[in-house]
């Protein structure tokens, strides 16, 4: 009931998915570069932006998977970028301001699907959320690209309500896949339960060198990504970037 008095909390009419196609949809070439960056509601600052700019000339990601985002008067900053189109899902409404996932690429999106917790966390009361966004590949195939942002310090029974989500979602689809996000997986159980869905799932984890993207106090990462049906070439963290409390995640994929 208190909820409503919450400077943040999200309101049911607010929970609406944003489409935006790129200007001109591009064909994902052999080589699929990929962010994935929790930014820490930062999005808006002159700091980030020239990070931003910086990842944009240096690496050239075809997706961006972003957790924490803003949308500042209903406007992204992708709208800027327009090579890219995204689909923005919120989960945290304030004043004019959203927040939640976005994914971004320079491909149409063909299909797509999102999911919100029944649960929600301490204090704050918001619910956590899942983004699925769907792209052509050669030959006929799709590759389906999860966004998550895992609920966090709550019970293991509400973190497995989520993990079923997500699950629903993998099976849905045979083809290529990549699930990445923050899974707030900071302690043993939450790690392996995350591992063993993956596992179950024939998905991939890649291992990123150095556990630079490692929150300090916590004991495991919280940023994951994993993937099955492309061919892993590169992947590091940019660890020179501070504008946001986590680090952009770069993977290069190829198409098998």
């Amino acid at each position: 009931m208190y909820r409503k008095f919450l400077p943040w909390h999200i309101e049911k009419e607010s929970l609406n998915l944003t489409l935006k196609a790129p200007k001109v949809a591009q064909e994902f070439q052999k080589k699929i570069v990929l962010l994935n960056w929790n930014v820490h509601k930062n999005n808006h600052s002159i700091s980030w932006l020239d990070d931003f700019s910086y990842i944009l000339r240096r690496y050239d990601p075809a997706i961006i998977l972003f957790q924490e985002y803003q949308k500042m008067n209903k406007k992204s900053i992708l709208d800027k970028h327009r090579e890219y189109g995204y689909g923005f899902f919120p989960n945290i409404v304030w004043k004019q301001n959203h927040y939640g996932l976005i994914n971004a690429a320079k491909t149409s999106i063909v299909d797509f699907d999102f999911h919100t917790t029944k649960e929600v966390e301490p204090i704050i009361k918001t619910p956590k959320i899942a983004l699925e966004t769907m792209y052509p590949l050669e030959n006929e195939r799709y590759l389906k690209v999860i966004n998550v942002h895992m609920i966090n310090f709550v019970k293991i029974k509400k973190f497995l309500s989520q993990i079923f989500q997500i699950e629903k979602a993998i099976s849905s689809h045979e083809g290529a896949l990549i699930l990445s996000g923050d899974f707030n997986t900071w302690n043993k159980k939450r790690m392996h339960i995350v591992t063993k869905m993956c596992t179950h799932y024939g998905l991939k984890a890649v291992e990123f060198a150095g556990n630079y993207h490692q929150k300090v106090p916590f004991e495991f990462p919280l940023d994951h990504i994993f993937y099955r049906g492309l061919k892993l070439q590169s992947n590091e963290v940019i660890k020179r970037i501070e504008t946001s409390d986590h680090k952009p995640m770069i993977c290069v994929f190829s198409d098998e």
